[in-house]
């Protein structure tokens, strides 16, 4: 186990690079920084005047994320390729590395479709989601998933047709996570303490897992899809089997409370991190 003073303040986002060898970060008035997992270096840092970073990822021409809009940027230097959307509140890469599904506010809450290549847009559909703070593509593209500080929203990703849509007072107290499974037939979504699975092709509840204390913040499922990884205000992160949902492990290591969480590709090692800004990442038994 490793710990890293990665930031100066809050760190809302982590994403493994596809092998591995490298971790982003965003967070507070952070677009985004690289570092080395293993000794904590930096490879290089953007700024940003955004107070929150809650979306992130690698992708094949770079890495994405939040500065204004939806900001490319060069793997191994950091330098900017482009600058899509108008404010973007948060975004998730489809399977395919071309599209970008970005929320972006404004006098409605939007959620539109981008080539990454070109920076055009080819989609967009309005939401009455309040501010939308999670967006997820499911693993085949074809769904599209977002959590707003009002509602719980299931697209279709080639129209934007609304499968579902769901209120949740809990979620207006802020935690804000979502994740597809890897074979993409559950969902995930938190709203305050409680976590909802959802059978994400049926766009139905299948089943709710609580927490007594803290707010669910962030989840990752692990690349087999056998367990899910959940981080909490209180400072712990926790493994739960993802067919009975029982609790295997709580893990903490008296950093603050947690904020992020993420998986390498190949499952082996996990990461998380929060209101502190440093950086936990750990060998995951496998």
């Amino acid at each position: 186990m490793l710990v890293w003073k990665a930031h100066a303040r809050m760190i809302d986002a982590l994403a493994f690079a596809p092998d591995g060898g490298a971790l982003a970060l965003a967070g507070s008035y952070l677009a985004c920084r690289v570092i080395d997992p293993t000794t904590g270096r930096r490879v290089w840092s953007a700024g940003s005047a955004s107070a929150f970073g809650l979306s992130l990822a690698f992708a094949p021409n770079g890495v994405l994320c939040r500065n204004g809009g939806l900001s490319v940027r060069a793997a191994a230097d950091g330098a900017e390729r482009h600058n899509s959307g108008r404010w973007c509140q948060s975004f998730a890469l489809a399977p395919n590395g071309r599209t970008a599904y970005l929320a972006e506010s404004g006098y409605f809450d939007s959620v539109r479709a981008y080539d990454l290549a070109s920076g055009e847009r080819t989609a967009e559909a309005e939401l009455e989601a309040g501010a939308i703070n999670r967006v997820a593509v499911s693993p085949d593209g074809g769904l599209v998933a977002l959590v707003g500080c009002k509602r719980f929203f299931l697209l279709r990703a080639d129209t934007f047709e609304v499968l579902a849509n769901v209120p949740e007072r809990a979620l207006s107290n802020g935690a804000y996570a979502l994740a597809f499974a890897p074979d993409g037939r559950a969902l995930v979504f938190s709203a305050g303490r409680t976590l909802f699975v959802w059978d994400a092709p049926g766009a139905c509840e299948e089943r709710r897992v609580c927490l007594e204390s803290k707010y669910f913040m962030d989840v990752a499922f692990t690349p087999d899809g056998r367990r899910l990884l959940t981080v909490s205000k209180e400072g712990v992160a926790r493994v739960w089997d993802a067919e009975t949902w029982a609790c295997e492990r709580a893990l903490a290591w008296g950093v603050g409370p947690l904020r992020a969480v993420a998986v390498t590709p190949d499952g082996h090692r996990a990461a998380c991190a929060g209101d502190t800004g440093r950086v936990v990442v750990w060998d995951l038994e496998v």
